[in-house]
């Protein structure tokens, strides 16, 4: 579906995907900063909890209606694929805004170049261009399994099975290095 055209931006983000302390912060031309290393002294600074997966609203769960005997299950199934793909489009909004913070912060630091900072610009523009309310609705097989995921908030380098693929990747790597005397 996207994954080829993530595949810079993944390169870009990575990096310093491991369990690290990250700091937030906005500037005083208002650009909000996230990073690892915390700001100048005079920056309001605010350590950010990163959670595994989504973490839901205190909201009560909606009651479940009590199916009707005449109720149309085609219409229904209809209207939970619909709800599915709102939230995918929702999450993937996030998503990718979150993931071009982290590539600009990433550019500031010096950690990715103009060039690699632009591709996965690029990238993500791409992506979200092709997840559409449209293409979700009239999904099925593996692009369908790809929009349930993104509809739960665990992101586009999750559901499209890049972050797997990087991690595999950095383990050979890892392994290859061990093995250099």
């Amino acid at each position: 579906m996207f994954c080829r055209k993530l595949l810079p931006l993944l390169l870009l983000c990575a990096a310093t995907t491991a369990q690290a302390q990250i700091y937030k912060w906005v500037d005083e031309n208002g650009q909000k900063h996230f990073s690892t290393q915390p700001p100048p002294a005079q920056q309001k600074v605010e350590p950010v909890k990163i959670n595994q997966g989504y973490i839901g609203d205190d909201r009560p769960a909606p009651e479940a209606e009590a199916p009707s005997s005449e109720s149309n299950p085609t219409a229904s199934a209809k209207a939970s694929k619909k709800e599915m793909c709102s939230s995918a489009m929702r999450w993937t909004a996030i998503d990718i805004d979150n993931l071009k913070d982290i590539a600009r912060e990433k550019k500031q630091s010096g950690k990715a170049s103009a060039a690699e900072y632009d591709k996965g610009i690029k990238s993500l523009d791409a992506v979200n261009k092709q997840i559409t309310m449209q293409d979700c609705i009239t999904s099925s097989g593996e692009d369908q399994k790809n929009y349930e995921c993104l509809s739960k908030g665990a992101g586009i380098l999750v559901c499209s099975g890049l972050m797997a693929e990087a991690f595999k990747e950095a383990f050979k790597e890892g392994a290859k290095r061990a093995q250099k005397p």
